[in-house]
């Protein structure tokens, strides 16, 4: 068995360096390359010019972190999930394998690079082509910006699209059990987790006076998309499946009922027959229609509700520290 492939956003992470370090070192370097941009075009560094590209100094760092600490969590996730499944050692050596073996993501990388060039063109780009640039080099190096930021964060999107796919098609060889649907639980908070990366890179986008109105901006186009497939590939068909186990445990509930004690032999109940009665039946029976058919509890709800408000949250913020801000210079 070949040694599994590992894309390089990962890659970066997976040493003995603390991933937050990797990130600030790259943020950095990032910063680093603005300063030396500023010195050639003979443009003054200072603070103001390092502010005005914050979004993709502190953005770099951030997503480079954030997607190893996501990607762990996946990992450790998908190793919950396939321990409760009923399968061979070797069929859960070659679903680890499966996770673990990255695909390479050519065409990720040249969609990004189209996207960001077409997001920089008409407002960088066109000046440096037709030479009405006043500071080419910055105007590049903005542009260069964009598009590596549109590339970190399609690389991260496509990581953990590719984790949840892959963690869903291993849940169907979990049994549905309508008394236990915790087992599922690691396919919704990977779901949820894997939102923290657009919401953290969103949040600084507004910080640097992006309107999360600007619906015109390509990066804002893209949010709700996203946060909604990254939920749809964790718990795709799992709704369906709970489904159809709610109605042929209740119809063999109701059979019971109704005297045909023998169908309980193929119920969830089969192991605890003895002095049931049907006042019994009629409590199990309320207890599986009220299951939910989505694996999912107070607490992760919360966390779902709390990471879809933290952009709202840093956008009003924003608008209240620049108000303060222009007060205060008036």
């Amino acid at each position: 068995m070949k040694k599994p492939h590992s894309p390089l956003l990962l890659r970066l992470t997976a040493g003995r360096i603390h991933p937050l370090i990797v990130g600030l070192i790259a943020s950095t370097i990032l910063a680093g390359l603005i300063w030396l941009i500023l010195e050639v075009e003979n443009i003054d560094v200072v603070f103001e010019q390092f502010w005005n590209n914050s979004y993709f100094i502190f953005t770099l760092g951030y997503i480079i972190y954030i997607s190893r600490v996501i990607h762990n969590s996946h990992e450790r996730n998908f190793q919950i999930l396939l321990n409760e499944t009923t399968l061979t050692k070797e069929q859960k050596t070659d679903w680890d394998y499966q996770m673990k073996n990255h695909r390479v993501m050519f065409p990720e990388t040249i969609i990004a690079v189209a996207i960001g060039i077409f997001h920089s063109y008409f407002g960088l780009l066109k000046y440096v082509l037709n030479g009405a640039a006043k500071y080419p080099l910055v105007n590049l190096g903005i542009s260069f910006m964009i598009i590596l930021i549109w590339i970190v964060i399609t690389h991260a999107t496509s990581i953990f699209m590719r984790n949840l796919t892959i963690m869903n098609k291993l849940s169907e060889k979990i049994e549905i059990d309508l008394l236990n649907m915790d087992r599922f639980m690691p396919l919704t908070k990977s779901g949820i987790i894997s939102i923290l990366g657009f919401i953290g890179a969103y949040s600084l986008l507004f910080i640097q006076g992006v309107q999360i109105t600007d619906l015109d901006n390509p990066a804002i186009l893209i949010l709700a998309p996203s946060i909604f497939l990254m939920i749809r590939n964790a718990l795709k068909g799992i709704r369906k499946r709970v489904s159809e186990a709610k109605v042929k445990e209740i119809e063999l509930i109701e059979a019971a009922i109704e005297g045909d004690r023998d169908v309980l032999k193929a119920s969830r109940i089969r192991k605890n027959l003895d002095n049931i009665n049907v006042i019994d039946l009629i409590n199990y029976k309320k207890i599986i229609q009220s299951t939910f058919e989505i694996p999912v509890n107070i607490p992760t709800a919360s966390r779902f509700v709390f990471y879809l408000i933290i952009p709202l949250l840093t956008w009003v913020a924003a608008s209240i520290v620049d108000k303060i801000i222009v007060y205060l210079i008036k």
